[in-house]
């Protein structure tokens, strides 16, 4: 059976993705198609290209704000070139047609407002305009066009997979808004009235997966600290539903 994995946006949340893929592999299970938007889409693409989960973590654990965005203000309050480098350091920047396993990201194009699903192309290009989530990343220039966070129309891309061939879509998703809100900084404002919209569009994408591993999580969406923890969590909340999985197997 052909098994498809669709991971949400999530900013540093979207780290419970790799523990996700953990316990697949764990279980000996492995994804033939993979589709994500946002941190899902830079989880994704890294596994899509081959990179061991173990080293995903290691890179990790020493990646920071500070190596991936920098100060701009040309359309948003940081730009993320170093998101941009880094990826092509560790991959060389394949087309995204030529990765190990099929996989598709989402983004919104700014000239047509439309959004639009990259099966080809630039893979750090796209998966960084991916995470260039408005107002607090700059959109991501490619050509003539402008690129942001695909997250703002469809941040769980679930038909995106099933459409690949998936006989089995299998959704990972940490998006749920913490029980407990203070509005301390802009960038946690901007976050929080994000995920009225995010939730909104996710909703009617559940249709289109079989079985969703919801990882409900409380810390910051932008404290790499956390991300070791996250990675647990992603872990042991799939392996807590992996009967559910094994019985459509």
């Amino acid at each position: 059976m052909k098994i498809g994995v669709t991971l949400s946006g999530g900013f540093v949340k979207g780290a419970a993705h790799i523990g996700f893929l953990k316990a697949l592999e764990y279980k000996g299970l492995s994804p033939s198609y993979i589709s994500g938007s946002s941190a899902g889409a830079l989880v994704g693409f890294l596994y899509a290209y081959g990179m061991p989960l173990k080293e995903m973590e290691r890179l990790g654990k020493e990646i920071s704000w500070r190596k991936l965005a920098r100060p701009s203000l040309k359309g948003g309050f940081f730009s993320l070139d170093g998101l941009y480098n880094l990826l092509t350091d560790l991959t060389g920047n394949p087309d995204i047609s030529e990765l190990k396993i099929p996989f598709a990201v989402t983004v919104v194009n700014l000239k047509t407002l439309k959004l639009e699903v990259k099966t080809e192309g630039s893979s750090a290009d796209f998966v960084t305009a991916s995470c260039s989530a408005p107002p607090i990343f700059s959109p991501w220039r490619l050509g003539n066009n402008y690129y942001v966070d695909g997250g703002l129309r469809n941040c769980l891309p679930a038909e995106v997979t099933k459409s690949m061939g998936a006989e089995i879509n299998i959704c990972s998703n940490v998006n749920f808004p913490s029980r407990e809100f203070n509005p301390k900084s802009l960038l946690e404002v901007t976050y929080r009235s994000s995920l009225s919209s995010v939730i909104e569009n996710q909703e009617s994408r559940l249709k289109y997966c079989d079985i969703v591993i919801n990882h409900k999580i409380d810390s910051s969406p932008f404290d790499f600290s956390e991300l070791e923890k996250l990675v647990d969590l992603g872990f042991r909340t799939t392996l807590n539903q992996i009967g559910e999985i094994e019985n459509w197997l």
